[in-house]
């Protein structure tokens, strides 16, 4: 009788580190996450009262968070898309080649092989006004040096610039794995037919590959929202908060200000916003409907 229950409750038991882990570095704070998000609270004060929905109205009569939404919502759109568009491309070319198809696709994986604070530093040492390699080839284009990360119209441009050169790889070798898996019947049907390329990428590559799509869509979008490392290298959320992202507000109160209470409540907003996200997204594509379910 021993062994029958052991023999039964052995894959639970093994389940047990895994769940005290997700409870200790997911669960608990998130639960003492939304638990300050109602307090004053400060790491340095020996009293943090509880002010109810206060955090809450403050951070929606904030300027500085309606202007955190719009970058973020402005960053997201513009890499989300642009990553998506190249990424495609540079699928579709990879799964066509013959030979040095490896090569090839270890030469584009390389940027998400760096940290993203190590790009950001690059990126700001290459759109440096005085000795960056961008200013460089301008002047010799014959125009006067730019500072990148110091005007205003041009500080956010550089950092979609940045976030599109380490993630778009991230878009490609999803899409490519997703390219590799199509069946080689519709298009040799196609073929036959007299069908183009355009038309047998349009109308049968496309659908085919349409939840990989989604899929990665939505993670890039996810990922893109927390954006914060290469923020603090290039531009702290400046010049005069053009680059001041939802997460950059969130360090800016909580960590430098120590208002971890107003930060939590902004962290429970943005949490709010992916988890709709996420819930639509699911919903209006059923991305992970059981093929063939009626």
């Amino acid at each position: 009788m021993k062994k029958f229950g052991l023999r039964y409750s052995g894959p639970y038991l093994a389940m047990v580190p895994g769940m005290l882990l997700l409870l200790l570095f997911s669960v608990y704070p998130t639960v003492f996450l939304f638990k300050i998000s109602f307090q004053q609270y400060s790491p340095i004060s020996a009293v943090n009262p509880f002010i109810g929905l206060d955090n809450y109205i403050d951070v929606f009569q904030d300027h500085n968070f309606w202007n955190a939404l719009k970058v973020t919502f402005i960053f997201v759109v513009s890499t989300v898309i642009l990553e998506f568009a190249i990424g495609l491309v540079l699928a579709v070319i990879l799964n066509r080649l013959t030979s040095g198809e490896r090569f090839y696709q270890s030469v584009v994986l390389l940027p998400i092989a760096m940290a993203p604070t190590v790009v950001g530093l690059m990126f700001r040492f290459m759109m440096n006004d005085q000795y960056g390699i961008f200013n460089y080839f301008i002047e010799l284009l014959g125009m006067s040096r730019t500072a990148w990360l110091s005007e205003p119209h041009l500080a956010l441009p550089a950092l979609i610039v940045t976030d599109i050169w380490q993630w778009t790889p991230f878009m490609m070798i999803i899409l490519l794995a997703g390219l590799k898996g199509l069946p080689d019947e519709p298009y040799e049907a196609a073929m036959i037919d007299g069908a183009s390329s355009w038309q047998s990428f349009r109308y049968i590559t496309i659908p085919q590959l349409s939840r990989i799509i989604y899929i990665a869509l939505l993670l890039r979008t996810i990922d893109a929202i927390r954006i914060y490392d290469s923020i603090y290298m290039m531009t702290k959320g400046g010049p005069i908060n053009v680059t001041s992202t939802m997460s950059w507000i969130v360090y800016d109160r909580g960590f430098k200000f120590l208002d971890f209470g107003y930060g939590a409540a902004i962290c429970i907003v943005l949490l709010v916003i992916v988890v709709t996200l996420l819930t639509l997204v699911l919903k209006k594509f059923d991305l992970f409907e059981v093929e063939g379910r009626s």
